[in-house]
């Protein structure tokens, strides 16, 4: 027995390890692909790619679960309620559960209160698209003072509840700061939808030409960010504003062009049913 154990013992010896294992105290593998997948589905959710934002977030929610990490499962819930707002017509109580989700789990977060000032944001989100808001940003300001795109973030949806007042002067200030603040902090694939926020505040406030203005800054930050959707939805607004109230028949004419151009654009990515929409619009106006 003992002739057995002893070239055992040796053999364990010299191969259990080759060098000292590493001493880390923490492993991020799975949070780091997790973190990655909900990245990549908000930048789908913004060009519009709704069910890969899906496939995503789901492949994300089933790694974070699988860690314990309560961080990635409220970014991910607060990722899916973006996805059911975008959606068209807006998904509003679907979007509603995921914040309720969040706000669950809050306070297990490794940062509560800036996380709840996150989850808040999102609340107040849902609330504008059910068309009421009646509170302060004040607070979520507070705790999110110091993080470059959610500052950003907060001046966008200023403008929103700017529109729902029906004040579009101070939106279209809101809009355009956004737009500067997300250009300044080199956030391309935000700067596009807060000038074509900013050109339908414009249009509202009956100003035609700052609208026009507004969409080329839409149509260029597009266009960096190759969101072709956007860009599909951007000159389907060029045609609506130059076909807004009497147009004269030289504005009628760029309407068609850009409802015609926007067709183009929506049939290239197979997006079929808007394409017909922008068709049926140049149609309208021959």
């Amino acid at each position: 027995m003992k002739k057995i154990i002893l070239p055992l013992a040796l053999l364990l010896a010299f191969t259990a390890c080759s060098s000292a294992p590493k001493r880390s105290m923490q492993v991020s593998t799975v949070y780091s692909s997790a973190a990655e997948m909900i990245e990549s589905a908000n930048g789908c959710i913004l060009t519009g790619d709704y069910d890969k934002a899906g496939f995503f977030l789901s492949a994300a929610e089933n790694q974070a679960m699988s860690i314990d990490n309560y961080d990635l499962l409220c970014a991910a819930a607060l990722a899916r309620c973006s996805l059911k707002l975008s959606l068209n017509p807006p998904e509003i109580d679907a979007a509603q559960q995921y914040v309720d989700y969040a706000q669950k789990i809050v306070k297990n977060c490794s940062n509560p209160k800036k996380q709840q000032a996150i989850v808040s944001l999102s609340q107040v989100r849902v609330n504008l698209a059910q068309g009421s808001f009646n509170g302060s940003l004040d607070g979520i300001k507070k705790e999110l003072k110091g993080d470059e795109y959610y500052e950003c973030q907060l001046l966008s949806v200023e403008g929103d509840i700017y529109k729902l007042k029906k004040d579009y002067v101070q939106a279209d200030k809101a809009y355009s700061a956004a737009a500067k603040a997300f250009t300044d902090k080199r956030y391309l694939s935000e700067i596009g939808i807060c000038w074509y926020k900013a050109a339908q505040a414009r249009s509202l406030a009956g100003n035609k030409d700052g609208a026009l203005e507004a969409m080329e800054q839409a149509i260029y930050y597009d266009r960096a960010a190759e969101n072709s959707l956007a860009l599909g939805a951007d000159y389907y607004a060029v045609g609506l504003i130059l076909s807004k109230g009497s147009p004269t028949s030289g504005e009628k004419e760029r309407a068609a062009e850009a409802f015609a151009h926007s067709a183009d654009i929506y049939a290239a990515v197979n997006a079929e049913e808007y394409a017909e929409r922008s068709r049926n619009a140049a149609k309208e106006l021959q």
